[in-house]
């Protein structure tokens, strides 16, 4: 896995190239977080915070998988030798994991639309072709 390209707000390359492969980090409480009982990602509002929620049926080797294979992200001047955000879909879902143990582990949930930066769009529009679901993307970019 090659990291960021250094201070560069570009997507690098998937992380899931040889070499560094990321920890997946799931809920500490599966019952308060990201979890719930429906099969599908969707969002809830937490004092007054919409949190992503992960279908029910997602493994934590599903997860483990989607890291690795991800996009990585870093934001313009961001030095860490990690990516802040690696993204991904599942199902025409976008989403985010973001560090658990910096330069180690991660943590992902569905991503709300008004967060993800717009450099990623293209990419993700790239990723969705080749995973057959660009039409789903496409709707979820346009909210």
């Amino acid at each position: 896995m090659r990291p960021p390209n250094g201070p560069s707000d570009q997507p690098s390359q998937a992380v899931g190239s040889p070499g560094q492969q990321w920890g997946y980090v799931p809920d500490e409480d599966p019952k308060n977080k990201h979890h719930w009982d429906q099969n599908v990602a969707g969002f809830v509002v937490v004092r007054g915070v919409p949190v992503g929620k992960c279908p029910n049926h997602l493994t934590t080797h599903q997860a483990q998988t989607l890291l690795n294979s991800g996009i990585a992200w870093a934001p313009k001047g961001w030095r860490k030798p990690y990516p802040k955000r690696i993204y991904n879909i599942l199902n025409g879902i976008v989403y985010r994991a973001t560090p658990t143990i910096p330069g180690q582990s991660y943590h992902g949930f569905p991503e709300r639309r008004e967060q993800l930066p717009p450099e990623m769009k293209q990419p993700l529009r790239n990723l969705a072709q080749q995973l057959g679901c660009l039409e789903e993307v496409e709707k979820w970019l346009k909210g």
